[in-house]
């Protein structure tokens, strides 16, 4: 789906799943779509799935493509302390010092959080109101392995055609697969 921000063009990759045939949204990235490369804006998952470690997998799912289209992942500015924490596990950086470090509470819901700049606040820390750039394509690879179980993907497209849906570069329709078989007419 496309984005309609007007500072520069987006895409929105949508994560859907369910059981017994039933497809719900499970949440969303925003991508900022560059020549070269795709930058994640931010994330959402939906309010009753948080906690469950998605965004981990779902940044795997969104690594693996930019891996497999020869882009390269980076961000903009990231201003949640857990999808921080998130592209850490992945060994991503924060782009420089402007950035600032707080310490992120273990609570699940948003609502029960607390966010402290003090050094004796209980929790981890992030890095937030900063960028963050990819590991080395080695580095990134074995991790994003891990999170999908040793690289249990099966991608239904052709590189070429990740590229350009994720730079925006190949019209609509660029990453879908072709059907197999005949077609049928229509009554």
């Amino acid at each position: 789906a496309l984005a309609r921000t007007p500072a520069e063009p987006c895409c929105k990759l949508m994560f859907v799943g369910g059981r017994s045939g039933q497809r719900e949204k499970l949440g969303h990235m925003l991508l900022a779509c560059d020549e070269d490369g795709s930058a994640l804006r931010g994330m959402r998952i939906r309010e009753d799935l948080r906690g469950r470690g998605l965004s981990k997998l779902l940044l795997a799912v969104w690594l693996r493509l930019c891996l497999e289209a020869g882009l390269t992942p980076r961000t903009r500015t990231i201003n949640k302390p857990l999808l921080s924490l998130s592209l850490a596990a992945f060994g991503f950086a924060p782009t420089n010092q402007r950035g600032m470090l707080v310490r992120v509470s273990a609570a699940k819901r948003a609502r029960d959080c607390v966010r402290s700049t003090s050094a004796h606040a209980p929790g981890r820390t992030a890095y937030i109101r900063t960028a963050f750039e990819a590991p080395d394509a080695a580095t990134l690879r074995a991790a994003v392995d891990r999170q999908l179980r040793h690289g249990n993907l099966e991608l239904g497209v052709p590189p070429a055609a990740l590229r350009r849906a994720l730079t925006l570069r190949g019209g609509r329709g660029a990453c879908t697969p072709k059907r197999r078989g005949r077609r049928r007419p229509l009554p």
